[in-house]
């Protein structure tokens, strides 16, 4: 989840497909479903791709009621990123009454010159990690930079024990292509946004 443009479906891209995104094309609700192997665990990863806009508040309801984990994006040149990774925040913790839920916020676009930087990492990794006590990683969806680090981290989050190494290969195999993508409402599964 997160505000509109900050990269969302892109870092899914990458980490499911080894693909860019280039061109921005504003999402509604995408699933994506996978299967790992991770060491002793079967494991079904829901990816459920949200909206960056308001305009499907019932929407994003049923996403943060029926989600397990949440990955909250935000862009590193975009103060107003950041503040919506903040209500974001505060919208999950309210509506699901749980101050555990495991939550991990992305700082992405960090292959950006220094100065387009406007949210410094220590300023952010001090508030999700220290004062909220989430997870934090700083991740670029045009470089495939710590894409992979997301999901370990959500995955640490959620206490499941992983070795994503030997999953690797695997997951190319098992993955269908981006044309193939199945769109499954349903809030029976376990999902992570």
């Amino acid at each position: 989840m997160g505000a509109a443009a900050v990269g969302k479906s892109s870092i899914i891209s990458q980490f499911l497909y080894e693909q860019f995104i280039g061109e921005y094309k504003e999402t509604i609700e995408e699933l994506h479903r996978s299967e790992y192997k991770l060491t002793d665990t079967q494991l079904e990863l829901d990816i459920l791709d949200t909206s960056g806009v308001h305009s499907f508040p019932a929407m994003r309801t049923l996403a943060i009621s029926t989600s397990n984990a949440f990955i909250l994006v935000y862009s590193v040149d975009d103060p107003s990123s950041f503040d919506e990774v903040i209500a974001l925040r505060e919208q999950i913790l309210a509506e699901r009454n749980d101050e555990n839920v495991p939550i991990v916020i992305v700082a992405n676009k960090t292959d950006m010159e220094s100065d387009e930087r406007v949210i410094k990492r220590e300023i952010a990794e001090t508030l999700v990690s220290v004062e909220w006590g989430h997870g934090y990683v700083e991740a670029s969806a045009k470089e495939n930079v710590n894409i992979e680090g997301i999901f370990k981290e959500i995955l640490r989050q959620s206490k499941v024990k992983y070795s994503l190494s030997p999953v690797l290969e695997r997951r190319r195999i098992s993955i269908p292509v981006l044309t193939q993508k199945k769109k499954d409402l349903s809030p029976k599964r376990h999902s992570i946004d």
